[in-house]
């Protein structure tokens, strides 16, 4: 008879404390199917090792591909190394770990390395002195059982991951088809519920997402699974963020905070704090978001996160630029950049180009920001980046609006606009509707102008995106006053000071006020 899971669960910790209280190393693999299973486990080894007074630290092989090194530069006595993503860290972690196996003897290292079959496979053909240095290999393989689907459907169904319109259309389909035949408060169910969420955020379908993500937030609450419960706040409040529901975001945000430092997971603290940050730059509050930002950068430095450091500083990077600071944004983006191409972060490199190019079109250096701009734009569409090349593209055709070059400008857009068409981004489809609409408008061309805000308003008002909306309400509101029109003018504006007043970005309801006030003295 097979062994069940809490069995296996309980030898994978038997061996680490046995391995703690002697001061010897111990080397295990942990062969898992699929995320839900591996997080699953996770939580309840963790639980039970902090009851001896042992810590987890989690380590990502993609950022530490000399995981050795990794191990031994801490004071590993009561740590257990849970390894991920051996694959992004191939082939040199592979090669490390066969070369300095002796070392975690040495340093008495406990880990468990999650692999998949793939993964273990070739470890053991390509690194076979380590493999036989191993304690043991435990096996968690467990799927949810649907005769009517195939396994090759169900790794689909189980997936996350970016992928074209028609793979998440698919994924969706196959998950949605699961949960009709599931318990509706099942382990499993919460999990599709909050694949579901996050796949309907990626296509921009915020209101869907939501839905799907509170469903899963309640099993998760119910079912005391602290970790997934933090996870599922997480996606609710970027959800929210993304429609300008900025209260209910941050009320989402720090609910999984809580709980992240509850549960000791560091990880997932910076990972708020970085969030609540967002939230608060958006919200017009720089300085807000600069004191949680050096919260997570501090943490994602304590616990070697060479992502999330390069993500901060990245961040922080961006808060400068917001501030009229460019020299100060420049140094913290260029050390995100070093960090991003340190540790192989080809999206995180592109973003810090990016930041770098937008950066000197503030200068007013256009020609360095569009160099800049077209390295960001070329490794996105190297590494498949759909949303990310769109809105490179953006930038770019914006830059050639400040540079006079509506007919290039228009080409950059319009190629975005298609972008996002194609993959379902519905934000990023009105967003270059709106820019659009703005060429027109420098080109006096107002009707046309018109129809493309007007196509944009009517998205983010389908969508809810709040801020989006206001905006594209305001430039409606200009299109107007330019065409002789301030009655119409007054009307669109004071709908967009309404929307900013209520989503408490006052920065923005300001300047609406400012042309409001001008339309009323003229009036």
């Amino acid at each position: 008879m097979a062994e069940s899971k809490d069995i296996r669960i309980k030898r994978l910790c038997n061996y680490l404390i046995r391995s703690y209280k002697h001061s010897k190393a111990s080397i295990l693999f942990a062969l898992y199917l699929n995320l839900f299973i591996r997080d699953d486990v996770e939580e309840s080894i963790i639980e039970m090792l902090k009851e001896e007074g042992i810590e987890v630290v989690l380590v990502d092989a993609g950022e530490h591909k000399d995981l050795p090194s990794f191990f031994s530069s801490m004071d590993s006595k009561n740590i257990v190394f849970f390894v991920h993503n051996l694959e992004k860290g191939f082939p040199e972690t592979i090669q490390f770990l066969n070369f300095k196996r002796e070392e975690l003897a040495e340093h008495h290292v406990k880990v468990i390395f999650w692999t998949t079959e793939e993964e273990l496979s070739r470890i053991s053909l390509e690194a076979p002195d380590f493999f036989a240095f191993r304690n043991r290999v435990v096996e968690f393989m467990e799927m949810p059982e649907m005769r009517s689907l195939g396994r090759d459907q169900l790794e689909l169904a189980l997936r996350t991951d970016y992928g074209s319109l028609d793979e998440i259309k698919a994924s969706i389909k196959l998950k949605e088809s699961l949960l009709s035949e599931l318990s509706t408060d099942s382990e499993i169910s919460e999990y599709l519920l909050s694949s579901l969420g996050i796949l309907y955020n990626q296509l921009g379908d915020y209101n869907t997402s939501i839905g799907y993500s509170e469903k899963a937030l309640e099993i998760a609450t119910k079912s005391g699974h602290k970790k997934r419960e933090a996870d599922n706040l997480g996606v609710v409040g970027i959800s929210y963020a993304n429609i300008g529901h900025i209260e209910n975001a941050i009320i989402c945000y720090e609910k999984a905070l809580e709980i992240s430092r509850e549960i000791e997971d560091r990880l997932g603290e910076a990972t708020h704090l970085g969030n609540i940050a967002t939230t608060y730059f958006n919200k017009g509050e720089p300085e807000n978001a600069l004191q949680y930002l050096e919260q997570a950068l501090y943490i994602d430095r304590e616990i070697g996160s060479k992502l999330g450091e390069s993500t901060d500083l990245g961040n922080i990077g961006v808060i400068y630029r917001n501030k009229g600071e460019p020299e100060k944004a420049l140094q913290y983006i260029e050390q995100a950049l070093e960090i991003s191409r340190e540790v192989g972060n080809k999206l995180g490199e592109a973003a810090d180009l990016g930041n770098i190019g937008l950066i000197y079109k503030d200068k007013g250096d256009t020609e360095t920001a569009i160099q800049y701009l077209e390295q960001s734009l070329e490794i996105h569409r190297k590494i498949g980046s759909k949303l990310e090349e769109a809105a490179d593209l953006s930038n770019i055709g914006q830059i050639y609006i400040d540079k006079g070059k509506t007919e290039e400008s228009l080409q950059y857009l319009e190629q975005a606009l298609h972008i996002n068409r194609e993959i379902g981004c519905k934000f990023g489809e009105a967003s270059d509707l709106t820019n659009i609409g703005a060429i027109y408008a420098a080109k006096d061309d107002t009707e046309a102008a018109l129809q493309y805000q007007l196509q944009a308003l009517d998205i983010h008002c389908k969508y809810e995106y709040k801020e989006g909306e206001a905006v594209t309400l305001a430039n409606i509101g200009m299109i107007y006053i330019n065409k002789g029109e301030p009655e119409k003018a007054l009307r669109y504006l004071e709908q967009a000071q309404q929307i900013f007043d209520s989503i408490g970005a006052y920065h923005l309801g300001d300047k609406t006020q400012k042309h409001i006030l001008e339309i009323m003295n003229e009036m």
